[in-house]
């Protein structure tokens, strides 16, 4: 049985590829995580998975982790609260760092046969530098160090670009909708064009796990390619007619400048801002490295996906 290590395994990602593969006779899952004492790990160790300590931060730490390992799951967040205290740019360095450090000790394992990289398109490369995403262009950046300085790596790896999050309109306060009590109607307020498109993941914490066991049972021919888990295009005004369908609940959608989303959300809100005008240019992210593309039709995995109406419904409690 081989062994893969899943990073970020107790979020919705990391623990997503866990819950797909635990009961795979072909695969041992061990759970990376900064604290393996966590409720969170342990719920992971109840359900037989192996959970060890490791750090993104710390090179040394993922050289033990990835013993003996055939296959990587490698994930880092952007963090929002160094955006805060930093800015948009110093969280990206701190990230694509991260993916660095997993990078190395990855390249350095022996028996490794499979690196599976979570990142996002290059939004700054694309519009050629008018449209920069720091949570975006560093995870690229980070790839870019692969194929760099380690291109053995690189030629054995699967990078997984994952769209929209459904589950935002729950914890983002940013993308809630806002309840109008006068027409006992409700908000939704972004700075985008209401006819922009928005590439939705699905549900995160069920379609990350069936793309990467698809990946892995692929093998060698997802080497150099990128699985894109996209379940919708959706303009943001059908994005509120989902919402309603679901909810029962009357929606309208509210346009704000960049400007005045950062007055009210911080530096924080300018991100999100540039991500939805990148998109407004860039709504199909098939397009951006077609060559590369690996569909979830050719992973065969498209009927076993959820889609973004299936995703609200799975947290229609808490939508508003």
């Amino acid at each position: 049985m081989s062994i893969i290590t899943v990073l970020g395994a107790t979020g919705s990602q990391g623990g997503s590829v866990c819950a797909a593969l635990q009961d795979n006779p072909h695969w041992k899952v061990r759970a990376v995580t900064r604290n393996p004492a966590s409720n969170a790990s342990k719920k992971l160790l109840e359900k037989g998975i192996e959970v060890v300590a490791a750090d993104a931060n710390d090179e040394a730490s993922l050289h033990e982790a990835f013993r003996g390992t055939t296959a990587v799951f490698a994930l880092t967040n952007y963090d929002w609260g160094v955006v805060m205290k930093k800015g948009r740019e110093a969280a990206g360095e701190e990230e694509k760092q991260q993916q660095i450090n997993i990078a190395k000790a990855a390249a350095q394992t022996p028996g490794l046969k499979h690196y599976i990289m979570s990142s996002l398109p290059a939004a700054s490369l694309s519009s050629n530098g008018k449209l920069p995403v720091p949570h975006f262009d560093y995870k690229h950046a980070a790839f870019q160090w692969i194929e760099e300085h380690a291109p053995e790596l690189a030629a054995k790896t699967t990078r997984v670009w994952l769209g929209w999050y459904p589950s935002n309109m729950v914890f983002n306060a940013m993308m809630k909708f806002v309840h109008l009590p006068g027409p006992d109607a409700y908000a939704w307020i972004q700075p985008s064009k209401e006819d922009a498109v928005l590439p939705i993941a699905g549900d995160v914490q069920h379609n990350v796990g069936v793309v990467v066991e698809g990946i892995l049972e692929d093998g060698p021919r997802s080497f150099g390619r990128i699985a894109i888990i996209i379940t919708d295009y959706l303009k943001l005004s059908e994005v509120v007619k989902v919402w309603e369908s679901v909810t029962g609940k009357r929606g309208v959608y509210i346009e704000v400048s960049d400007k005045t989303t950062e007055k009210i959300w911080g530096v924080g809100g300018l991100e999100i801002a540039s991500q939805l005008r990148w998109g407004e240019e860039f709504p199909d992210w098939h397009k951006l490295e077609p060559e590369r593309v690996i569909s979830l039709e050719g992973l065969g995995v498209q009927g076993k996906v959820r889609n973004f109406k299936q995703a609200l419904e799975s947290v229609k409690e808490n939508l508003i």
